[in-house]
């Protein structure tokens, strides 16, 4: 299928994330046996545990096609650290499928407070025969008492909430389990034994033990005794999401062996060129390529509200398959090295054999399927089957797409210290791509995507983060044309509230000290507005190559408002002061400034966050403020190409010589005989 542009930024997105933050790590972390907090923090600030969450319960509000086309993303950079994210998913099946709105809420507020979420259905004789679970539910008035141990759980040691299925009714076998939500906090729930797993080594695998875990009877997924139906529901709603696991292990494998297949010679040539070898690369994209377009067929049925439970194990079935055989012949392309863990092909191979293996073997996914086969096309007529009635599964409908104005945060007595930051930012072009004109020696710039200045990144960076602390709202304002909304929209994805284009071309070709004034007029026009001054207006570093003066200090100079250059880093103290640590020529220097300030941000040692599904998909939608001359009103003189009379002298940082002597004038035996003699006068020998 071919994804619309929001689906398709959503997924360069989560790619991105992968290609720079996973990838590069998670050798290191299965070497050194080290739980991949880091990178899980990282992917959870972008709601990558949060893809099953619905719009209503504050989640993103993905159809089924997204979340399974991200979840091939993640498990392409590894399935130890995918399955610790996707486990919420299938962990929230059975309270999308069978939960009220209290329990859904209950259950997605803790997801979004404690990050995860633990599916408690495999027991140590209960697996593919979930008929033989031990673990019980007896009522005792109102509550039910629950018993037993629960084994191979994802996420069992650091989930804060499990769903599980128990026995209220020993007799009936599996139609007498019940589904129920329990919380890790309550009484008698512990974890046993962790697992030491062959692969999906980043992720943690454990026993759950209840012990009289005591929960309230509305803890109750649904009607009692109906759970392995809901179970049922929820292990299809998962089978494309395994299945994806597995396409991306097999778009791993082929892109890895084609890597290193054109780089290892043999006989003279490539062995990327030798018959067999490309026979088994074609067959690698092919397996991968087919079972995509199976999971995608899937989560497509399941969003339309048509039966898949036969494409759901098909989906399942083809793209762990896939991703197991691609492993295998990937380790066969690169031969030895293959075999090496230096290499990452043999970490693929471990990690795949378990996609066969969990939530439902592929034994058992093909018996499903044969018995789905055996009803489609049993019928003793000769006519063609009527089309299966519509199942009625949990369809996960796209938010819908209207514009959106973020409102201002209110300092209530709750939110006394919620701060109104404001953001200057410029779009320059990506220095990454530009060239040098070998003749001219200028730059080249045609065709040079722009970005966000990577100094105001980290301004942006540093509002945010006072802004998680302290609440409140971050205003992002560029100056150019109607093109810089991109830079704007780039801020927003990153957590920005609001933004404003300054793109009246009266003002084009201002220099630095006519934007100043421009931007200033413009910050003063928006305080009047909204009544509300802004506590700091952050800028990035403007200039590094000594030739222009900085816009951040000249706008303090306009507004009259403290100037703080250099800073790093920047704190709330309780009395409401603001604490900068700024760079010096000596190290760092602190400084304690009032709200009302201008802050200029050098580099900071923030890592800068991935924008979430929920931020990127209001940067989409988002109305961007415009002004224009008739608010930001400035003289023809201090503005356009006039801009100001000044002229700015090159300026430049002198070079630091250090003390020293210069031995000169003296053939090797005197030069050396001289430089001993020094040394040991200074007591060095």
């Amino acid at each position: 299928m071919i994804f619309n542009n929001e689906t398709q930024e959503l997924l360069t997105m989560v790619r991105e994330f992968v290609d720079k933050e996973i990838i590069p790590t998670v050798g290191d972390y299965e070497r050194n046996n080290e739980f991949p907090e880091k990178l899980l923090n990282m992917a959870c600030d972008m709601g990558l545990n949060q893809l099953c969450i619905p719009t209503e319960y504050g989640g993103p509000g993905l159809t089924n096609v997204e979340s399974c086309a991200i979840a091939e993303e993640i498990a392409r950079g590894d399935i130890g650290i995918a399955t610790t994210l996707i486990a919420n998913s299938l962990a929230s099946y059975p309270v999308l499928v069978a939960g009220n709105d209290a329990q859904k809420k209950l259950w997605f507020d803790t997801i979004k407070e404690k990050k995860y979420a633990a599916f408690c259905l495999t027991e140590p004789n209960a697996g593919s025969d979930a008929g033989s679970v031990q673990t019980t539910a007896v009522e005792d008035g109102d509550e039910y008492v629950i018993n037993g141990t629960k084994s191979f759980i994802s996420n069992g040691p650091i989930a804060g909430i499990y769903t599980i299925l128990a026995s209220t009714k020993k007799s009936a076998g599996v139609m007498g389990l019940s589904a129920f939500i329990v919380e890790r906090d309550r009484p008698g729930v512990s974890i046993g034994k962790e697992e030491d797993k062959m692969g999906m080594r980043l992720s943690c695998t454990s026993e759950v033990i209840f012990d009289n875990v005591r929960i309230p009877k509305d803890h109750l997924l649904g009607r009692k005794n109906r759970g392995f139906k809901y179970i049922l529901d929820t292990l299809d709603h998962s089978r494309p999401g395994v299945g994806a696991f597995g396409v991306g292990i097999a778009q791993r494998a082929v892109e890895e062996a084609t890597r290193y297949a054109k780089q290892r010679v043999q006989f003279g040539q490539p062995v990327a060129n030798f018959q067999m070898v490309e026979e088994m690369l074609a067959n690698m994209e092919i397996r991968a390529q087919s079972a995509r377009q199976m999971y995608l067929h899937t989560a497509e049925r399941i969003d339309a509200g048509l039966s898949f439970t036969m494409e759901a194990a098909i989906a399942k079935t083809a793209g762990t398959d896939a991703g197991m055989q691609n492993a295998i012949d990937g380790v066969q392309v690169m031969g030895g090295y293959g075999y090496m863990r230096e290499y990452p092909m043999e970490k693929l191979m471990r990690d795949a054999k378990i996609l066969q293996i969990y939530e439902g073997t592929n034994q058992i996914q093909r018996t499903v399927i044969a018995g789905q086969v055996k009803k489609k096309y049993g019928a003793k007529t000769a006519k063609s089957s009527a089309p299966s009635a519509p199942a009625t599964p949990v369809k996960k409908e796209a938010p819908a797409k209207t514009a959106v104005t973020p409102t201002p945060a209110a300092k209530t007595e709750e939110n006394k210290n919620a701060l109104n930051l404001l953001v200057c930012i410029k779009q320059v072009p990506d220095t990454t791509q530009i060239k040098i004109d070998p003749v001219k020696h200028t730059l080249i710039r045609e065709g040079v995507p722009a970005i966000v200045s990577t100094f105001d990144t980290f301004a942006l960076e540093t509002a945010l983060r006072l802004k998680d602390k302290t609440g409140g709202k971050v205003t992002v304002i560029t100056m150019g044309i109607p093109k810089a909304e991109d830079a704007l929209r780039e801020c927003l994805a990153a957590g920005a509230d609001e933004a404003w284009l300054i793109t009246d071309r009266v003002f084009g070709g201002s220099d630095t000290l006519a934007t100043s004034k421009i931007l200033s007029t413009a910050i003063t026009y928006l305080e009047e507005q909204t009544g509300k001054p802004f506590d700091i207006i952050f800028c990035g570093k403007q200039a590094i190559d000594g030739d222009t003066g900085q816009v951040g200090p000249e706008i303090s100079q306009h507004l009259n408002r403290a100037l703080v250059s250099y800073a790093v880093e920047v704190t709330l103290q309780d009395d409401g002061t603001l604490k900068c640590k700024r760079e010096s020529d000596e190290g760092y220097d602190y400084f304690a400034v009032s709200t009302g300030c201008v802050i200029t941000i050098n580099k900071t040692s923030y890592d800068l966050r991935y924008p979430s599904f929920t931020t990127k998909r209001f940067a989409r939608t988002a109305e961007i403020g415009q002004l224009t001359s008739e608010q930001v009103v400035v003289a023809p003189e201090e503005r356009g190409l006039n801009g100001s009379p000044t002229r700015v002298l090159k300026t430049y940082t002198p070079r630091h010589e250090k003390n020293g002597m210069k031995i000169e004038n003296l053939d090797g035996k005197a030069a050396a005989e001289k430089l001993t003699g020094l040394l040991s006068d200074a007591g060095l020998l």
